[in-house]
């Protein structure tokens, strides 16, 4: 019974086939009566069986074939658009799947006279030798005779025919402390808040990206470039159709990109001249974050207070899409001691020193997955020295790594920075660098 379909008439068993009730006679026992001619009860008995065998049947369950589903057939070209006489072209299908896991044959018309077919011929190449328009038409048969039909176009130029070039203006920010970026072609920006209130304690900028495609070039005093069209991620599919290479997510030679949060993309723009010529390029983007609180104090760690401030920032780690930090960085500074005593009557060790630790988690604490990830407590006073560290204060620099990124969920992070000590304390500076690049 396996890949049919049953099909049940209830009502139909036991039911008497054929009765004559208004003459009280049976249909069986008038045919066998001497009033009939010979021919016709030959007939009668031929009807009279066909109709039992139909009627058995009906009585039982019918078996049909159940429907076989015809393969979804998708492909793509490269390059795509306009191509040059004698250019390779490949002609990828993999993405074309049978509903019902059968042997798939594959068959290429790539409009020029020329086929090619095989089993499981899901990738192949072609060269066309003459220009024009050409539809290349792909019929996937299974194993089941079922077939599914997709078609295509592209326009084949001379040979001699001139490209376009796709080009994008980079840039990039100094650091929010005003240190040079690194060398290297790629777009690269910073979110700078230095001035960040206490109760401003989740991080949550972002900004905007300057798109320039003012350098491109037809390439040819007689073509000039039609569209501009932009992917601001071509490691993920914007409109959710399957293909991540086809996304248009801003058009124009310049475009503004808004509310980019902090990360790192590959952007590409792709131009197409009056010939239907197409060239790309891509470019990486990286926006990093640093956000900046300043004198602020601490309670103690007692009955009177918690004595821990809680901050929230984003942590991206994503190695499918290539959007993956590099560090979080986690910077303060404190005095050595309480600002309420004499200066020259602390030592480190008496109850009037100063003791902050960062603990950071990969994610709220009111969430019972929340690990924690990291914390200071490995630093004695003498290695809090980090940075231009002024000889008065203690200066923790608590850095993570790719390391901790691999082993715990991205998403949003939380630090705690605690008061060790009972009497309040002062913070100088607290410091959150999300990097990217």
């Amino acid at each position: 019974m396996d890949g049919r379909t049953k099909i049940c008439l209830q009502g139909a068993v036991n039911r008497r086939l054929i009765s004559s009730d208004a003459v009280g006679v049976h249909f069986s026992e008038w045919l066998m009566t001497g009033k009939r001619p010979l021919r016709f009860m030959r007939r009668a008995t031929v009807l009279f069986t066909a109709t039992l065998l139909l009627a058995t049947a009906m009585a039982g369950c019918l078996e049909t074939m159940s429907s076989n589903s015809a393969p979804i057939v998708s492909f793509t070209i490269s390059p795509s658009g306009t191509v040059k006489v004698g250019d390779s072209v490949t002609f990828d299908a993999s993405a074309t799947r049978d509903p019902n896991n059968d042997q798939m044959t594959f068959e290429w018309n790539f409009g020029d006279d020329n086929t090619q077919e095989g089993i499981g011929l899901s990738t192949v190449t072609h060269t066309y030798n003459s220009e024009g328009p050409k539809t290349i038409t792909l019929t996937v048969t299974d194993s089941g005779d079922m077939a599914g039909i997709e078609t295509k176009s592209i326009v084949v130029a001379s040979a001699d025919a001139v490209l376009p070039t796709a080009s994008i203006n980079h840039y990039k920010d100094d650091d929010c402390t005003g240190e040079e970026p690194p060398a290297g072609t790629f777009i690269l920006a910073w979110i700078c808040e230095e001035e960040m209130e206490t109760n401003d304690d989740t991080v949550d900028a972002m900004t905007t990206i300057q798109l320039d495609g003012s350098d491109s070039a037809a390439g040819d005093p007689s073509s000039y470039l039609t569209d501009y069209e932009w992917d601001l991620d071509i490691n993920v599919d914007s409109d959710g159709d399957g293909d991540t290479a086809n996304d248009v997510d801003k058009t124009g030679e310049n475009a503004e990109w808004t509310n980019v949060w902090p990360g790192e993309y590959e952007i590409r723009l792709t131009v197409t001249d009056n010939q239907g010529f197409i060239d790309t390029m891509d470019m990486d983007v990286f926006v990093n974050y640093r956000g900046a609180w300043a004198e602020f104090t601490i309670d103690g760690n007692g009955t009177s207070g918690s004595g821990t401030v809680t901050f929230a920032y984003p942590v991206t780690y994503n190695q499918d899409t290539g959007n993956t930090v590099r560090y979080v960085k986690i910077q303060f500074t404190y005095p050595k001691q309480d600002d309420d005593w004499q200066p020259g009557t602390c030592t480190p060790s008496s109850i009037c020193a100063n003791k902050l630790d960062a603990y950071v988690y990969n994610g709220s604490q009111s969430d019972s997955d929340t690990e924690e990830v990291a914390n200071s407590t490995y630093l004695d006073d003498e290695q809090r020295t980090a940075g231009n560290c002024h000889e008065d204060d203690r200066c923790v620099d608590l850095r993570l790594s790719t390391q901790h990124f691999r082993n715990y969920l991205d998403g949003q992070w939380t630090v705690d920075l605690v008061n060790e000590k009972q009497h309040d304390s002062t913070v100088k500076s607290f410091v959150i660098i999300l990097e990217y690049k």
